[in-house]
C-alpha cells in the first residue's frame, strides 16, 4: 500500500467518525443541555405555560375553575382529554432531583381526585427512588432529557435559535480540531508505515546499514474548549449572594432581590446608565448567571417605567 494512501485513509476514517459522533450525538446533547438551562431561567408562570402548552398537543387540556388566574406560584394542573382526568405536576427548577416524596404526593392527588393518572415535569432529574415510585401509579416522568424534546418546539424562537445557533457552533469548533487529530494520526501512520518499511528492507540489504527512517513531525492536537459545567445548588446559591453583597456596596442601587434563579430585581435611586456596567461586571463573573435577566425597577416617585435588559444571551 502507498504510504501516502495510508494516512489519507486514516485521516478521512477518523476525522469522519469523529465529524458523525460530534454532530449526530453531542450536538443534540449540547443544545438540550442549553435548552434546559435557559428553561431554568423562566419564571414558574412562563414555564407552567409551556408544559401546559405541550400538554395540549397530547390533547390534555387544562380545565377546572378560572385556570391560570391565580397569581400565586401553582404547581399542580387538573387536565382533562374526553372522559379522563390527569393531574399535572410542575418543579421548576433544574436543580430539582425529586426522590419519592413528589411523586408519592402526586399518586395520592390522584387518588383522591379519581384521576385517570398524572405527569411529573421537571427540568431537573427523578432519582431512582422517585422511579420506583412511580411504578404501579400510572405516572409519567419527564424529567431533563424527556422534558425538552416535548417543550422544545414551543420555545420562543429567538431563544430557540440561540440555544441551536450555540449548540451548533461548539460542534463546529470541535470538529475542526478532531480533524486535525486526524491528520495528526494519519502522519503517525505514515511514519509508522514507513519505519516498517526501512526495517524490512534492512534485513534483504547488502552489508551497507540502510539509513534510518525519517519521523514526521505533526502537529499538536488543541486542546477542546472546556463544557459548560452546571453549578451545584449550594454553588448556586454561593454566586447569587456574592451578587447581592457586591450589588448592596454599589452607588446608585438601594436593593437587590433573586425573584428565581435567573431572574434579579433592582430597585435604583440613580440613572440607569450609571448603574448598569456594574450590575453586568458582577453577574459576568459567574458563567451560570450571565445570562441573568434583570428587572430595573425607577426610583421612588419617578414616571419611569419597569426596564428589563440582559447582560448576555445564551
Amino acid at each position: 500500500m502507498s504510504i501516502w494512501l495510508l494516512g489519507l485513509a486514516v485521516t478521512l476514517v477518523t476525522g469522519a467518525a469523529a465529524t458523525a459522533y460530534l454532530w449526530l450525538v453531542r450536538r443534540p446533547s449540547d443544545e438540550m443541555s442549553y435548552g434546559l438551562h435557559a428553561l431554568s431561567g423562566l419564571r414558574w408562570r412562563e414555564f407552567s405555560k409551556l408544559v401546559l402548552a405541550a400538554m395540549a398537543g397530547r390533547g390534555l387540556v387544562e380545565t377546572g375553575p378560572d385556570p391560570q388566574e391565580s397569581r400565586e406560584p401553582q404547581t399542580t394542573f387538573l387536565l382533562a382529554r374526553g372522559q379522563e382526568k390527569w393531574l399535572l405536576s410542575c418543579k421548576h427548577g433544574s436543580a430539582y432531583r425529586i426522590a419519592a416524596a413528589p411523586v408519592q404526593e402526586l399518586a395520592a392527588s390522584i387518588r383522591l381526585g379519581a384521576a385517570s393518572g398524572g405527569i411529573l415535569a421537571t427540568e431537573g432529574k427523578v432519582e431512582k427512588e422517585g422511579r420506583e415510585a412511580a411504578q404501579g401509579n400510572n405516572i409519567e416522568l419527564l424529567d431533563g432529557p424527556r422534558l425538552w424534546p416535548e417543550v422544545r418546539h414551543l420555545v420562543e424562537p429567538s431563544l430557540r435559535e440561540q440555544i441551536v445557533t450555540y449548540a451548533s457552533a461548539r460542534a463546529k469548533r470541535h470538529v475542526g480540531i478532531s480533524w486535525l487529530g486526524a491528520v495528526t494520526l494519519g502522519a503517525l501512520a505514515m511514519a509508522g508505515w514507513a519505519g516498517r518499511q526501512a526495517a524490512d528492507t534492512s534485513v534483504d540489504a547488502r552489508p551497507a546499514a540502510p539509513a534510518p527512517a525519517r519521523t514526521i513531525s505533526a502537529p499538536a492536537t488543541p486542546a477542546p474548549q472546556e463544557a459548560f459545567r452546571e453549578p451545584t445548588q449550594e454553588e448556586l446559591e454561593a454566586q447569587m449572594r456574592s451578587v447581592l453583597q457586591a450589588l448592596s456596596k454599589t452607588p446608585g442601587i438601594t436593593r437587590g432581590v433573586w425573584q428565581t434563579k435567573l431572574t434579579l430585581s433592582i430597585d435604583r435611586a440613580g440613572s440607569e446608565n450609571d448603574i448598569w456596567p456594574s450590575i453586568c461586571l458582577e453577574l459576568e463573573r459567574y458563567p451560570a448567571l450571565r445570562a441573568t435577566r434583570v428587572q430595573l425597577n425607577p426610583p421612588p416617585g419617578s414616571s419611569e417605567p419597569v426596564r428589563w435588559r440582559q447582560c448576555k444571551t445564551m
